[in-house]
């Protein structure tokens, strides 16, 4: 029999976490993925040979390597929709998906968003548990957060998922990496493993609130500082994805210029912060809502725009019909507009290159053996065309950046300086070609 002592203690050890982490962690799962490679080694005709030493005429041969990663994930819904994030499942040839009842599946990729670091999966296997949601927007600093994830679980060959606990140390929070700014971050001291990624962040009542990302630590371990993309997002993101296989961005009608210190010293402005209006497009929603050349944008929705790359980052995932309100300085002055998104844009003329592309949908995918944009018109005597380029091509890569949206494309193309060489890979007739050594100024 228990003491009286024992007995209390077993009743403390059934706590608000261990009951959050029993009712979520049936939604997470382990994401294992594989991807080949293949690299050019040097061989000697002459190794192993006595004159080898005389002799330098190596030549090139290809060897195939396979890579295997590993993650963490979320089912979404009991449709099968899994999240994770884009970089756990970056460029791999098959996706395997470990239940935590020790069930396999075999993934397909529904869409996936770069600059999010998000992706969705989908699995085909019944009578699956779904995580219940919650709200990130009502986080308090100091409630407990709870990390949920499935890192090594083909490993240890055990399919329950591994937990970490801590507080929700800050909301809010932007994380700038090499390529990716991260915005409204949940900051955790919760230890979140590289394995971790996908996985979820929960609350006391075993609710998401966001999918563990990226990781800071002085060491490069789990110890420091970890970051969940909030719930409220990873909603946004999802939907566009199950709905239409991408991020495609609304049709606002500014082009956006960061502000120099030239800039500023010409325009006579008090100080550098916003984005310069360097443009209106005729009969956009920009032009209905009275935008003007030189309007430096300051806010939209009461949120601050410093740069060009944060004024993409809050209008990318604006729907259709729905109003902002953007705080505007005109001529020293300060003043409100309202813009209306009336449709989204999925296609784009690209400037310089005699080509308009456009968003894949969902049904359009089926048709091709890779994700990429579509080109639907092409100048008869531009430079592409003469190299072969021609209407109906799939462009799903360019040089080694994989493009699977029209917004990965234009960001591609804007990181490129001019003169940009450039290596075109596109589809066509299910067979994949390449155009080298391409000059776009």
């Amino acid at each position: 029999m228990k003491s009286e002592r024992q007995a209390d203690v077993s009743i403390s050890r059934r706590n608000a976490i261990v009951n959050a982490v029993e009712y979520a962690s049936p939604a997470v799962v382990n994401i294992s993925t594989t991807r080949t490679t293949t690299q050019m080694i040097n061989v000697s005709p002459f190794f192993g040979d006595q004159w080898a030493p005389f002799f330098d005429f190596p030549f090139q041969v290809p060897q195939r390597r396979t890579l295997h990663g590993l993650g963490s994930g979320v089912i979404f819904d009991r449709a099968g929709y899994v999240i994770t994030n884009q970089h756990v499942i970056e460029g791999a040839d098959s996706i395997t998906i470990l239940l935590s009842d020790g069930r396999e599946a075999s993934a397909e990729v529904v869409g996936e968003d770069f600059l999010t670091d998000l992706a969705v999966l989908k699995i085909d296997v019944p009578e699956l548990k779904a995580m219940e949601l919650g709200n990130a927007e009502d986080l308090l600093i100091g409630e407990w957060a709870i990390a949920i994830g499935h890192p090594f679980a083909t490993m240890v060959e055990d399919a329950s998922p591994t937990v970490t606990v801590g507080v929700v140390s800050a909301t809010g929070r932007s994380l700038k990496t090499e390529d990716r700014l991260y915005r409204d971050l949940i900051q955790t001291d919760a230890s979140i493993n590289p394995g971790n990624s996908g996985g979820g962040l929960v609350n006391l009542y075993g609710q998401l609130i966001g999918i563990n990302t990226a990781i800071y630590s002085t060491s490069g371990g789990s110890q420091g500082v970890g970051f969940a993309i909030p719930v409220n997002v990873v909603q946004k993101v999802v939907n566009r994805l199950v709905t239409y296989g991408a991020v495609v961005p609304p049709e606002i009608g500014i082009e956006p210029q960061d502000l120099t210190q030239n800039l500023v010293e010409t325009l006579n402005l008090e100080e550098g912060f916003g984005v310069l209006v360097a443009g209106v497009k005729r009969g956009s929603p920009a032009e209905a809502a009275g935008f003007r050349r030189r309007d430096v944008i300051e806010a939209i929705g009461g949120k601050p725009v410093s740069n060009s790359e944060t004024f993409w980052a809050i209008t990318r995932l604006l729907r259709e019909g729905q109003t902002k309100t953007f705080r505007v300085l005109r001529d020293g002055k300060r003043r409100d507009l309202r813009l209306r998104i009336r449709e989204l844009q999925w296609s784009y003329a690209v400037p310089g290159w005699g080509i308009t592309i456009e968003q894949l949908n969902r049904q359009q995918t089926e048709k091709y053996t890779q994700r990429g944009v579509l080109v639907t018109k092409i100048q008869s005597r531009g430079t592409l065309a003469e190299r072969g380029l021609k209407r109906g091509d799939l462009i799903y890569r360019i040089n080694s950046l994989k493009v699977n949206s029209l917004e990965d494309f234009k960001r591609i193309i804007n990181q490129l300086q001019p003169p940009r060489r450039i290596s075109l890979y596109f589809e066509r007739d299910n067979k994949r070609w390449e155009l080298s050594d391409l000059v776009i100024r």
